[in-house]
C-alpha cells in the first residue's frame, strides 16, 4: 500500500513539475510552486522523491532526450538509406507532432532548453543526440554519393533537423497564423512532405557536385 502511495505521488510532483517548468521554466519555477499544483503541502516532497528541484528537471529532460529510444529501431532495420532517411523523418514528426504534441507543455520544456540551455544539456546530448547524430552523418553520406564531405553531410541533417523542429519552435505564431491546421492529424502528411522535399535537395546537391565537377 505504501509503495502504491509513495508512486502516486511522485507521479504527481512529475505531473506538476512539468507544467510550471512549462509556464515558468527551470529558473524561475520553484519548489513550492510544483508542491502547490501537485496538491503536496510538503515542500519538502521535492527532495523526498527527486533529491532536489535541479533532479528534477534532469530527470524530465531525460525522458524528453530518450523518447527517440522508442522509435529507434523502425529506423535502424532499414537496408536502403532512403528507407532510413524516411524512417527518421516519420518517426520525429511521431514523436514531436502525434496528438497535437506541438502544442504540449513537454514542447514548451524542451525549447526553453534550446533557447536556455540548463547545466545538463551537455551530458544528455553526449548520451542520446551524439550517437544518433554519427549515424544521421553516414546515411547522408551514403544518399550524397561516394565523393561527399563532412561539411555537405552535416548541412543536409540541420536542413532536415531544421524542417522537422520548425512546428516545435514557431507553433505559437504558426498556429495563430494557420489556425485551421492540427499538426498531430497532419504529421504523416508533414513528413512525407519532408521526405520528398529533402530527397529532391539531396538531388540537387549530387547535381550540382556533378556539373562543378565537370
Amino acid at each position: 500500500m505504501e509503495s502504491t502511495q509513495t508512486e502516486s505521488t511522485r507521479k504527481k510532483l512529475l505531473a506538476a513539475a512539468i507544467k510550471v517548468f512549462a509556464q515558468k521554466g527551470y529558473r524561475d519555477a520553484t519548489v513550492r510552486e510544483i508542491c502547490r499544483v501537485a496538491g503536496s503541502a510538503n515542500i519538502n516532497s521535492i527532495n523526498y522523491y527527486f533529491g532536489s528541484k535541479e533532479l528534477l528537471y534532469r530527470e524530465i529532460l531525460e525522458r524528453i532526450f530518450a523518447e527517440y529510444d522508442t522509435y529507434d529501431a523502425k529506423e535502424t532495420a532499414q537496408d536502403r538509406p532512403e528507407d532510413r532517411l524516411k524512417a527518421f523523418i516519420t518517426n520525429f514528426c511521431a514523436m514531436l507532432y502525434k496528438e497535437d504534441a506541438a502544442a504540449s507543455d513537454i514542447t514548451a520544456i524542451f525549447v526553453s532548453e534550446m533557447a536556455h540551455p540548463s547545466p545538463f544539456i551537455e551530458e544528455l546530448v553526449d548520451r542520446y543526440n551524439r550517437p544518433r547524430m554519427e549515424r544521421h552523418l553516414n546515411m547522408f553520406r551514403e544518399l550524397l554519393g561516394d565523393s561527399a564531405t563532412a561539411d555537405m553531410a552535416r548541412d543536409c541533417l540541420v536542413s532536415v533537423s531544421g524542417q522537422l523542429l520548425y512546428y516545435s519552435f514557431a507553433w505559437p505564431v504558426f498556429s495563430r497564423l494557420f489556425p485551421a491546421y492540427s499538426a498531430g492529424k497532419a504529421y504523416k502528411e508533414w513528413a512525407e512532405h519532408v521526405y520528398q522535399f529533402s530527397m529532391g535537395g539531396i538531388a540537387a546537391i549530387k547535381q550540382n557536385r556533378t556539373t562543378k565537377g565537370e
